[in-house]
């Protein structure tokens, strides 16, 4: 089983916006931020996903089975270029693109990157850009992509840039949900 960080047992689901489109399919869009400290839990500290009200770990939450879900992510984070440059593809999403700053690639360049959002199960994996050094305060990188869920389940995803601290950058906030990695229940 999973050890719940601070909040995670909070889901974000009501950050969510599903809908049926017109050929019967249903699509959920969830928005998230990546900030530098998430400013509540125990550690508060620790650099993670939330939603948009930065009150909600944005790390825990539902979709419909076989259906499509667009992530949208503003990273407030600066960049950390990756160890694997395998992690710059952009893999298992529609049409194999995400959007960053509303256009479409492939592949990131690692000095660009920052995280990623990243499902084993259903072979996704998707750079997250961070902002540049000289980045005005507050300033962030939008990313969009889509992808589409199989069967029913728990699903587990994850950060895979070493961002966090320990163990190589892959300790603290990079082992425990409702910072850098999450679940997904597909119904």
């Amino acid at each position: 089983m999973y050890k719940p960080a601070y909040g995670a047992y909070r889901s974000a689901n009501r950050f969510e916006h599903v809908q049926t489109m017109a050929n019967g399919q249903t699509h959920t869009t969830l928005e998230l931020n990546i900030v530098q400290t998430v400013n509540t839990g125990p550690h508060s500290d620790w650099l993670g996903y939330q939603t948009l009200d930065g009150n909600t770990p944005g790390t825990v939450f539902s979709v419909p089975a076989h259906s499509l879900v667009t992530i949208i992510v503003h990273n407030y984070d600066s960049r950390t270029a990756l160890r694997n440059t395998f992690f710059t593809l952009v893999q298992g999403t529609v049409g194999g693109v995400e959007y960053v700053n509303n256009k479409p690639i492939r592949v990131m360049s690692p000095d660009f990157t920052s995280h990623t959002f990243t499902i084993p199960d259903l072979g996704v994996s998707v750079p997250m850009e961070g902002i540049p050094s000289n980045a005005k305060a507050n300033a962030f990188e939008t990313m969009k992509f889509t992808f589409r869920t199989n069967g029913t389940g728990v699903i587990r995803w994850q950060c895979i840039v070493p961002c966090g601290s320990g163990l190589n950058g892959f300790g603290g906030p990079m082992q425990e949900i409702g910072y850098m990695d999450g679940l997904i229940t597909v119904t």
